[in-house]
């Protein structure tokens, strides 16, 4: 238990302060960087808390896959507004998405 091979953060962010998720998501950052690290898996409802680090994602729709691929390629305002069925804007900042009503 103390080495695992995956990491599972589900909602790992949830109910945080802006502060405190950031400041989380820097240590999410620098336990994927430390030799040894896990594999992550990342759960949230939050685009803008996706890392860098996170290479490939998968959308989830009413139970079953809307979409998957490479993260940045996934992240699109084309993609998003099909996936939340309204039209939404997708910018990316310092390699994070950030969402807005498009």
């Amino acid at each position: 238990m103390a080495s695992p091979k995956l990491l599972i953060l589900d909602e790992a962010c949830n109910g945080l302060d802006f502060f405190s998720r950031e400041s989380l998501l820097n240590s999410i950052h620098q336990l994927s960087e430390s030799p040894g690290s896990p594999n992550l898996l990342y759960v949230t409802h939050h685009i803008e808390e996706i890392l860098p680090m996170y290479t490939h994602t998968i959308l989830i729709r009413r139970g079953t896959v809307f979409a998957k691929g490479k993260t940045r390629e996934i992240l699109s305002s084309d993609t998003l507004s099909d996936f939340f069925e309204t039209p939404v804007h997708v910018e990316w900042r310092q390699d994070r998405a950030w969402l807005s009503m498009g």
